[in-house]
């Protein structure tokens, strides 16, 4: 290994040389991804020792992950969370804010509707679609706040929103895609 080999215990905010924060900077975090995968790609060490096949294969595994995980803003605000020190624990937790679960249930309403709506199902998905987005748009600006300012509990309850309205606009692709079938 030519340069310094990265620490596996450090965290993917130093493995990418970037400030610990919700919002990335795209542009650094790829151009460091590629001097990365430049440097420690396994292929790079084909021709090298167990040791250092192995440690490369580690390295590029991380590299990915760290990358995957701060390049997509979800996981990069519960990466962040976790490196507070607190889970998310989606599974365990069931509650949840009545109004968001009312909107959710018409969202979902709305998208059985879609299916039956004919010539007016394409217009009537991407409107909520659109309604999606802007909600995802919104929680995730404030969750970024919500970490800023370390309220690990109000950060913790927004990502699990976003988590459903991630969850929600997938369904809703699938049914945009049922509509191309």
């Amino acid at each position: 290994m030519n340069t310094a080999t990265p620490d596996l215990r450090q965290n993917y905010f130093e493995l990418f040389e970037l400030p610990v924060s919700s919002a990335v900077d795209k542009k650094a975090l790829r151009t460091r991804y590629m001097a990365l995968q430049r440097e420690f790609h396994p292929d790079k060490y084909a021709a090298a020792d167990d040791q250092h096949r192995r440690m490369a294969v580690q390295i590029a595994a991380m590299v990915n992950e760290a990358h995957d995980t701060l390049a997509d803003p979800l996981k990069c605000a519960e990466y962040c969370l976790r490196l507070q020190g607190v889970e998310i624990d989606a599974e365990t937790d069931s509650s949840m804010d009545t109004a968001f679960l009312m909107e959710q249930m018409e969202w979902r309403e709305k998208l059985e509707d879609i299916t039956d709506a004919g010539s007016e199902a394409r217009a009537q998905l991407s409107d909520l679609r659109a309604q999606i987005a802007n909600s995802v748009e919104s929680i995730g600006g404030e969750t970024a706040g919500k970490l800023e300012q370390k309220d690990t509990a109000g950060a913790r309850e927004l990502i699990r929103k976003w988590q459903f309205l991630v969850k929600i606009d997938r369904e809703a692709q699938a049914v945009g895609s049922q509509l191309d079938d």
